[in-house]
């Protein structure tokens, strides 16, 4: 999204992270400009950082200039100004080496000790050629912190025009920091070249997926579009346009002259401030509460539909004989049992956060299911020499080390991550006779888990291995009768998910309903 904010496609521009992290930055910069071939530019902390980013890149087939500033992270001088700056540096912390605040050019003013935060901010805006544009990811509380000196950066930043639009994002975007984010688009001028700041408040957008909210391509579309126009200067009579254009996209907006900004003694920089978030009064916008009561709608239609196919299916079940003349076998007649690596061939210091394959660790299993956002990734060139661990639908992932839980079934979107040292993978061998997901269901069993528990090594960190697993006696009827079972599973597995969305959707109108109720701008019929 930041990509989209400050480029043109076809348009050949210099773009720079100053903080290049595994180069997601500058991937998604290149991506953007890539007909026009444009040159991305990287600094990074050290040489290792350096050669993942590179790696990175490279298999993107893209060629950066990167470079190391461990020795000094503040150069009073740029030998090289770049049109475009997209960057996510640390927040809220001092890890800057060398001579740093000795050195560093401040022309908005010297950022306090301890806290690095304006100084990117300063930064950046250096590295820019004049008119140049940069995207910057920066903690919410930045925008109306109380130190003094960070007070008086922003009212530089807002009285030189380098301030243009902040965008408060949901919080929780991050595996890594719960910290609230915005981002910041500053601008380099010789003088202000508009009068006002565009604050746009985007929390309400994304999708929650475990304990990470996901910005979609639709959620991002909708920033773009309130924002780009801002940036192409093209500007209505006080802002209305892009007050109303955000209404109608789930987002609250509103210009503020840099006059009124530069009054406040905070001189804030947080869209909550001037949208009601600071102040009691401000109406809730119309749209969220729209889109929460279509939802509320959309998943009680949805229910009803479930329960009728319920109903007509006679509730699906009824007494049975027992399992006379069900087949038993081992687990490891029946399966390809395959551990994950050991740590010395994938230890910790080969995995990243930030791009490449993911990893599939014990944690990532949830409610029979691998989440969909795992927080542990391998470079790709690494991926390749780990093959033979790699996951396909329908497999099974299992603990091996640590505290036994549900087995989690591999759906078609994580076809080809890979297992951690931490995981073994059951493969349904061809001729077996048993279901994939008729086996997974069994293995859920409070009898199954219970077994694997008991058979794990009473060592610091419970270990079960492929041997003992492989005796693990599984009971299980003629296919045809198997398929049955897993689709009544199945059936009941649908409903309590419906029922759960419906739960949170009814959640979310009571909140935008109490919003508007304890406002006045709706009232009970």
């Amino acid at each position: 999204m930041s990509a989209a904010l400050v480029l043109t496609p076809g348009q050949k521009t210099t773009v720079l992270d100053p903080y290049t992290r595994g180069g997601e930055m500058l991937a998604a910069a290149y991506r953007y400009i890539e007909d026009a071939r444009g040159t991305v530019y990287g600094d990074t902390l050290d040489g290792r950082l350096q050669a993942v980013a590179s790696l990175y890149l490279l298999h993107l087939g893209v060629r950066p200039k990167l470079t190391s500033t461990r020795s000094d992270r503040w150069p009073p001088d740029r030998e090289l100004s770049v049109d475009v700056v997209l960057t996510n540096p640390p927040f809220n912390m001092s890890d800057a080496p060398g001579p740093g605040r000795r050195t560093g050019n401040w022309p908005y003013g010297a950022p306090p000790q301890g806290n690095d935060n304006f100084a990117w901010v300063q930064h950046v805006l250096g590295a820019l050629v004049l008119g140049g544009r940069a995207v910057v990811v920066m903690p919410v509380k930045a925008g109306n912190s109380v130190n003094v000196a960070e007070r008086e950066i922003r009212r530089a930043l807002v009285r030189s025009g380098a301030a243009e639009c902040v965008i408060t994002l949901p919080s929780h975007l991050f595996s890594a920091t719960p910290v609230p984010v915005s981002l910041w688009i500053l601008r380099r001028v010789e003088r202000p070249v508009g009068d006002d700041v565009l604050f746009v408040d985007a929390q309400e957008l994304g999708t929650k997926v475990r304990r990470r909210r996901v910005l979609r391509d639709t959620d991002c579309d909708a920033i773009t579009t309130v924002v780009r126009p801002w940036l192409d200067e093209e500007q209505g009579p006080d802002g209305e346009d892009y007050t109303a254009r955000a209404a109608d996209r789930g987002l609250s907006a509103v210009v503020v002259a840099r006059t009124v900004i530069m009054a406040d003694d905070g001189c804030p920089l947080r869209p909550a401030y001037y949208l009601g978030g600071g102040n009691y009064g401000a109406a809730p916008g119309a749209a969220q509460l729209r889109e929460a009561g279509e939802k509320a709608a959309e998943h009680t239609d949805a229910l009803r539909l479930l329960e009728r196919r319920w109903v007509g299916t006679g509730n699906g079940y009824r007494t049975g004989a027992g399992p006379g003349g069900w087949n038993e076998a081992v687990l490891e007649d029946l399966c390809e049992i395959r551990p994950g690596p050991s740590y010395t061939r994938l230890p910790a210091e080969a995995r990243t956060a930030d791009a490449g394959t993911p990893l599939v660790f014990p944690q990532d299993l949830v409610g029979g299911k691998i989440a969909e956002e795992p927080q542990n990734r391998v470079p790709w060139l690494t991926a390749e020499r780990f093959k033979k661990f790699e996951l396909l639908p329908n497999d099974i992932v299992c603990v091996r080390t640590g505290a036994q839980q549900q087995p989690a079934l591999v759906s078609g979107p994580q076809a080809g991550w890979l297992l951690s040292s931490n995981v073994t993978r059951l493969r349904v061998r061809p001729n077996a006779e048993i279901d994939p997901l008729y086996l997974h269901a069994y293995l859920g069993l409070r009898y199954a888990r219970e077994w694997m528990s008991h058979r794990a090594a009473a060592t610091a960190a419970p270990s079960l291995s492929s041997a003992a697993l492989g005796h693990l006696p599984v009971r299980f009827p003629p296919i045809g009768r198997q398929r049955q079972c897993v689709n009544l599973l199945g059936e009941l597995g649908q409903r309590a998910d419906a029922y759960a969305s419906y739960a949170s959707a009814l959640g979310r109108l009571r909140a935008e309903l109490a919003e508007h109720l304890l406002h006045g701008s709706v009232e009970p019929l």
